[in-house]
């Protein structure tokens, strides 16, 4: 997949705050794979955060992303909308006799790193619910600067 596949394919559904101009800069790049993993889902960051004193919290302020499997801890703050989605899916997730595929827009963070750019709902259902799952994982390698993605100055080395 190009860059500019990748653009076609995700910009009208990515709501993270992704600087989508600058990808056309020759510093990125896009693969594809597909995997059945759900250690892989597991260890996957999202733009979902604990606050510096526990609960929900946000890319704006002190506090740690969360991994796909750590996205509980803040269940108890969670707005009702994400909730109520998380659980529908889950729901859904859970009655599947093949495996649930996820299409995952991401970008690479290095060391094997992956954030989730669209599909956290569906990747924290998926992994609640204990099913296998098919990843194909698109992904942005490129910088990791927050000017590009807010949310990347959480991962900066």
């Amino acid at each position: 997949m190009t860059v500019t596949q990748f653009v076609d394919a995700f910009q009208n559904s990515v709501r993270v705050q992704l600087a989508w101009e600058r990808l056309a800069s020759p510093e990125f790049s896009v693969t594809h794979s597909v995997c059945g993993s759900t250690d892989l889902l597991g260890s996957m960051f999202t733009v979902w955060y604990e606050g510096q004193h526990g609960g929900n919290g946000d890319w704006r302020r002190p506090g740690r992303p969360l991994r796909v499997s750590q996205a509980g801890i803040t269940e108890r703050d969670w707005p009702a909308e994400r909730r109520q989605r998380v659980s529908s899916f889950e729901r859904m997730f859970s009655q599947a006799r093949e495996p649930v595929p996820l299409v995952l827009p991401t970008y690479a963070l290095g060391k094997g790193g992956l954030l989730i750019l669209d599909g956290t709902h569906r990747a924290v259902a998926a992994h609640r619910a204990l099913v296998q799952v098919w990843l194909h994982l698109h992904t942005v390698h490129g910088p990791i600067d927050e000017d590009i993605l807010p949310d990347l100055r959480h991962h900066a080395p």
